[in-house]
Parts: structure tokens; C-alpha cells; sequence
């Protein structure tokens, strides 16, 4: 009856897995330790950049994934979205770190990139995934 209790237990604990991540938005759970720590806007930015660096390989790395996947012309369709998005991204992160708005609105631009390069990740991951599945 304990071994059953105890796998029961474990199986609820893997299968939360996802759903932290999917409450966290896809950022790592370093990034929300460093966050929990932080005490000023520096330090924000900081765990910013080290979050940055891992949202920035897992793009790539998704980015990779999904252009191997699929043919010609979608290849060169996806290059064309992703320098695009690209832009996009950059241009709405500085809108929303507004020069005006002091130290705050440089933590939520920097914010900003983190979201949306996340949320990049999981889209071209789920279409990895269904390339795949063709």
C-alpha cells in the first residue's frame, strides 16, 4: 500500500512538471528563482540577461528544428517570418521599455523579449511538431 502511495505521489509531482512550465510561460525556473532573489532593478536585468541567453538557444534550437523539417518553399517562408519577427519583437520591446518610464519600463522590456521569444519557442515547436506528424 506505501509503494502504491509513494508512485502515486511521484506520477502527481512529473505530471505538474508541464503545467509549472505552462504557468511560467516557458521561462526557466532559474530565471524565477533569480527574480525571487532580486532586491534592485540591476539585479532584474541581470537575471534577464541569464534568462536571455537560455530563451535565445532554445529559439535557435527550435528555429533548427523546424527548417529541417520541412521543404522547399516553406523553408525559405519560415526564414522570411522569423526575420520578421525578428523585427517585430525588437520594435515592440522597445515601445513597451519606454525611455521615459525610468527603471521599471527597462525591466519590463527586457521582460518583454523574454515573453515573446517564449512564446516563439512553443509556436514553432508545435509546428515542429506537426511537420513531423506529415
Amino acid at each position: 500500500m506505501r509503494v502504491l502511495a509513494y508512485v502515486a505521489v511521484v506520477g502527481l509531482a512529473v505530471a505538474a512538471i508541464p503545467a509549472a512550465a505552462a504557468e511560467n510561460g516557458g521561462l526557466s525556473a532559474d530565471y524565477n528563482r533569480c527574480m525571487g532573489k532580486a532586491v534592485s532593478t540591476a539585479d532584474m536585468l541581470n537575471c534577464a540577461a541569464l534568462e536571455s541567453r537560455v530563451q535565445d538557444t532554445a529559439l535557435n534550437s527550435a528555429y533548427q528544428s523546424l527548417l529541417r523539417r520541412l521543404e522547399a518553399p516553406r523553408t525559405g517562408q519560415l526564414r522570411v517570418a522569423q526575420r520578421v519577427w525578428l523585427e517585430y519583437r525588437q520594435a515592440n520591446c522597445a515601445f513597451v521599455s519606454n525611455p521615459a518610464g525610468g527603471s521599471a519600463a527597462r525591466v519590463a522590456g527586457a521582460t518583454c523579449l523574454l515573453d515573446m521569444t517564449a512564446a516563439r519557442v512553443r509556436e514553432l515547436r508545435a509546428f515542429a511538431t506537426e511537420a513531423a506528424g506529415r
